[in-house]
């Protein structure tokens, strides 16, 4: 018994159209699921709500899923303006493209914001953008595997014991 994979992440929007041409038409993920949602009992539970309103939609980049809802009831909190990738919880979503120069190149073309241009960090060429509720997405070129990763993870554990023994 564990987890198998994450099945979806999940983003509370404004405005489901604005937010839909942005992970639709510009990030290019296909919508598979529209729902209106209007009081459901067993999903106040889960959500730890009352009188859940709205429309829940899932848009599938590759075999993973991205969950955008849109809350008519009850209303949700903005991000605070300072918002940044240290601040506590879940702090964005990465979303693995085939060309970041050129998403990057897309997302700002359609007039949303970019930290930066890409960024090679060895592992992945990378870079945040804004979504239309300023959330942050990160867009990347992954040239990771599991070996490399562990590779880093034994290099790091090997550095940190022996800064412990000189300490």
């Amino acid at each position: 018994m564990g987890v198998t994979r994450v099945n979806h992440t999940g983003i509370s929007v404004t405005d489901m159209e604005r937010s839909l041409g942005f992970y639709r038409d510009v990030l290019g993920l296909e919508l598979v699921m529209d729902m209106d949602v209007d009081r459901h009992a067993g999903l106040d539970t889960v959500v730890g709500m009352t009188d859940t309103i709205g429309r829940v939609v899932m848009l599938a980049a590759g075999d993973s899923l991205v969950e955008l809802w849109c809350y008519a009831n009850p209303t949700g909190r903005p991000l605070p303006a300072d918002y940044k990738p240290a601040d506590r919880g879940v702090t964005h979503v990465a979303l693995e493209v085939d060309n970041v120069d050129a998403m990057h190149a897309r997302v700002v073309a359609a007039g949303f914001r970019a930290k930066s241009a890409p960024v090679d960090l060895g592992i992945h060429k990378t870079c945040y953008v804004h979504g239309p509720d300023d959330e942050i997405v990160e867009i990347l070129e992954d040239r990771s595997n599991r070996e490399m990763l562990a590779r880093v993870t034994r290099r790091t554990i090997e550095r940190r014991l022996a800064a412990k023994g000189n300490s």
